[in-house]
């Protein structure tokens, strides 16, 4: 297959949406499985242990820092920041904090805990910090091939040791995997509910909040922050970033012929419905600039969301500005969870 030509353009996706609530099950069995296809196949069968260890703890006056690792290299070690509230009521909720993604600085779960950025001066960036001060337990874990997760002597987000261990995994695979571990991590701890775990992230992190709550249906709320868009209509060097090997690879060919897509990513934010989503989007985000498409998609969205029982629990919030996570996105996300995860949303 040839590469994709500097015009290439994503076709439609030829995926039907259910019309009618019987139709649902069947609907996000060809989701999944188009989904886990794009994402690609890890090396075992049965997870892996988590042998989670404690590798130092920080007070923060209000909270505990813990630099946590977990995982083995059969699934790959996460570094992560596990942040838990010192004054708790039995059980709380707990929020997978998930980072933007940045090539350079190379920050990785540092961003979401306060301890580097922002990217813009004045965003409000260190939700994971934010949270855990309002009572949430908080875990912010890196990405493969970013922060401590970066392979010595290449660049963040260099896949290639990765693409060498893991020929038939992706790096998007991998994080979408890493998401579930998350939550297994959560649910070991004392101090959480293992019922009211909810994910957030912007950009990349509201991406992977999106496919991780697709793939995993313990997380039982998600928001992302300029997360995702369709890809009809994403033409150019957009759309052939979209199929470099850290992000989708197996879109290349489908983007090299002009074929239509096997899943789109409006059918994997479906996927999570019922479940309380919130999308955050910036009115003038130029990653996602593809104003029509994405319109008709939360259209579809919405009216899935009301096929599977889900009315009421699908928000969009436009704000003002570029990619980023505004004051605007801080205070949407915070009521967002408050509303539905924060004491089980009752």
């Amino acid at each position: 297959m040839s590469d994709p030509s500097p015009d290439a353009a994503f076709a439609s996706c030829d995926l039907p949406w259910p019309e009618i609530a019987a139709e649902i099950p069947g609907h996000r069995s060809r989701v999944r499985q188009a989904l886990t296809n794009l994402l690609g196949h890890p090396p075992f069968e049965e997870a892996p242990p988590l042998f989670v260890q404690t590798v130092y703890t920080s007070d923060e006056g209000g909270y505990w820092r813990h630099k946590v690792q977990y995982g083995t290299p059969n699934d790959d070690v996460v570094y992560a920041w596990l942040l838990i509230p010192k004054q708790l009521e039995g059980c709380v909720s707990a929020v997978i904090c998930l980072p933007g993604s940045f090539m350079t600085p190379n920050w990785g779960k540092d961003g979401p805990a306060g301890l580097a950025g922002p990217a813009t001066a004045g965003d409000p960036e260190a939700y994971g910090r934010d949270l855990v001060r309002r009572g949430y337990v908080v875990l912010c874990p890196d990405y493969p091939c970013c922060g401590e997760r970066t392979t010595p002597g290449l660049m963040s987000h260099d896949t290639t040791e990765l693409d060498r261990r893991f020929p038939e995994w992706t790096r998007v695979g991998l994080s979408a995997w890493d998401v579930s571990r998350a939550v297994d991590v959560l649910q070991g701890r004392p101090e959480v509910d293992g019922r009211r775990i909810g994910c957030v992230g912007w950009s990349q992190g509201g991406q992977m909040s999106v496919i991780g709550a697709a793939l995993d249906a313990r997380i039982g709320a998600v928001v992302s922050v300029c997360g995702w868009g369709p890809l009809r209509g994403v033409s150019g060097q957009r759309a052939v970033n979209w199929a470099q090997s850290y992000n989708f690879p197996g879109l290349r060919p489908y983007l090299a012929s002009g074929s239509p897509l096997p899943v789109d990513m409006d059918h994997v934010v479906a996927m999570v419905a019922p479940r309380p989503f919130l999308d955050v989007r910036a009115v003038e985000d130029n990653v996602f600039d593809n104003r029509a498409e994405i319109e008709a998609s939360l259209r579809r969205i919405g009216a899935a969301y009301e096929l599977s029982g889900g009315e009421g629990r699908f928000g969009v919030a436009w704000l003002p500005g570029g990619h980023a996570y505004s004051a605007g996105a801080a205070r949407e996300t915070e009521a967002w969870l408050h509303r539905w995860l924060w004491r089980g949303g009752r």
